[in-house]
């Protein structure tokens, strides 16, 4: 079994919150990946924390220390924002033939229950948070987002999403079709981490018809 072979369960945890305590800005700056652990597990930093898969955690690089990791049991913890969440969560209640407001009414707690088993993290106050919806796809012909209305995309904005603050911020803009943006969030995202900040960022789209939608965050997917 090589490396490249292993792909290590991953469970999700809340951007930035709290962060990686004592070791965050170092993680961070070096672009290490985390992991938990239900036993001791090698890593270049390890320590004990918040009881998830375990109390064990370490961090290193993914690729030097991935069959170790496995052979532990550990999983790949992955950073999410809470829109990125909420996605998911309608993605999978969509493919299932409801909505996200037929779940919620169901009982209480319903998508609390849904987020558990698909191992997100939740909080029933981002119901009431006015998150973007993702494009509904890209046009056959010219690759362009298009939503929900099959709108093609004409503005695309680079946008930051920061910790404790559910709704990104507008940043740079360009015209569809001009400029990498796909590059500018790369860098942005690189740049966030050599400094040691937890901010998450996303490619925003303004439709023709004044519709407004985004991709997850960390996102380098750009047409």
């Amino acid at each position: 079994m090589t490396t490249t072979d292993i792909t290590l369960e991953k469970r999700h945890v809340l951007a930035g919150m709290p962060g990686w305590g004592e070791h965050d800005h170092l993680i961070r700056t070096k672009g290490l990946a985390v992991v938990n652990a239900p036993r001791p597990v090698a890593g270049d930093l390890t320590w004990t924390g918040e009881f998830r898969h375990g109390r064990y955690y370490a961090a290193g690089n993914l690729q030097q220390m991935a069959e170790g990791w496995h052979t532990d049991d550990a999983v790949l913890l992955v950073e999410i924002t809470p829109q990125a969440v909420v996605r998911k969560i309608s993605r999978y209640i969509a493919d299932h033939g409801y909505t996200l407001e037929e779940i919620a009414n169901a009982y209480e707690g319903a998508i609390g229950d849904t987020a558990h088993e698909m191992g997100l993290p939740w909080d029933d106050s981002w119901l009431q948070v006015p998150f973007l919806p993702e494009p509904k796809g890209t046009d056959p012909l010219t690759g362009i987002p298009v939503c929900e209305h099959n709108v093609q995309a004409r503005t695309w904005f680079v946008q930051v999403v920061r910790p404790g603050q559910p709704l990104p911020e507008d940043g740079e803009i360009g015209i569809v079709g001009q400029g990498k943006p796909a590059t500018l969030l790369a860098v942005k995202t690189r740049a966030a981490a050599i400094e040691g900040r937890a901010d998450q960022y996303q490619i925003g789209y303004l439709h023709k018809d004044q519709c407004r939608t985004a991709d997850d965050p960390n996102s380098v997917s750009m047409r």
